[in-house]
């Protein structure tokens, strides 16, 4: 998995929607329904490295990007194009060593390339910066403001960047309609919480003890 470009992984990959058009105008839900589709919730994972999240029971998976080490998951608008849904993308960058040092990034040098403008919006305004723990591993989540071209709808984007091992960086990242963040932020907020490394369970062992008649003849 070495030889990533992180600049390239990083900011198409924390947020597949820069290679899509942007999310629309937020879509107004009912509160009851709002509620129940984030109560319901499900297990998606990265298997290549056993990297999982816990994602609302309703959003759709959309596929795996970067060589399966990555996947995409997004709140259904029936009647819209895909790429204008609210989407989670949640994905393992094998971040290479850099520098005379040979050491790789720090989370803050990672989160000072997410916000470098990749040509798919204008211009990046940081509206919150926090580092935290989450679940023991160092993390970093910003918000930032997407400003598009003239006549484009702005977006947000939530993304926590968190240190895994081996040189491994797992990222979780909301992209939305800013009318929609206040609605999805909890979302986002739990599906980066729940982030864990769970191996396939283990088949359980075939016997090689001969079978025994149950009854003697």
């Amino acid at each position: 998995m070495r030889g990533f470009v992180v600049t390239a992984v990083l900011l198409a990959g924390l947020g597949v929607a820069s290679a899509q058009s942007p999310p629309g105008q937020a879509t107004p839900k009912p509160a009851a329904t709002a509620h129940k589709a984030a109560s319901a919730q499900r297990t998606e994972c990265v298997h290549a490295v056993a990297l999982c999240v816990t994602v609302p029971a309703s959003w759709q998976r959309l596929g795996d990007v970067f060589d399966d080490l990555g996947f995409v998951v997004a709140e259904p608008h029936p009647g819209t194009d895909s790429a204008s849904w609210p989407q989670l993308t949640v994905a393992a960058i094998d971040v290479p060593p850099a520098g005379a040092t040979g050491a790789a990034p720090s989370l803050d040098a990672l989160v000072d390339i997410v916000l470098t403008p990749d040509g798919s919006f204008t211009s990046a305004e940081t509206l919150q910066r926090t580092h935290l723990l989450l679940n023991q591993a160092d993390a970093e989540i910003v918000r930032v403001q997407l400003h598009q071209d003239a006549g484009q709808p702005d977006a947000i984007e939530a993304i926590a960047l968190i240190q895994g091992e081996d040189g491994l960086v797992y990222s979780i990242a909301l992209r939305c309609a800013p009318g929609d963040f206040a609605r999805l932020e909890p979302v986002f907020q739990k599906t980066a919480r729940s982030w864990r490394i769970q191996p396939p369970a283990a088949q359980p062992a075939l016997s090689s003890k001969p079978r025994q008649d149950s009854e003697k003849k």
